[in-house]
């Protein structure tokens, strides 16, 4: 039996939509049409 290939999306938001305090709503987003969030990874330089 195979499995259907999954898509995957890499995500970047932009330093100004962090200091805007869009990050949840940008997820919430996704999570409102279905996606579903695998991995998160916040690195600050």
């Amino acid at each position: 039996m195979q499995h259907p290939k999954k898509e995957r999306t890499f995500v970047i938001i932009k330093p100004d939509g962090i200091q805007r305090n869009l990050m949840g709503e940008i997820i919430s987003r996704f999570e409102r049409v279905g996606l579903k969030m695998t991995a998160m990874n916040l690195l600050v330089t």
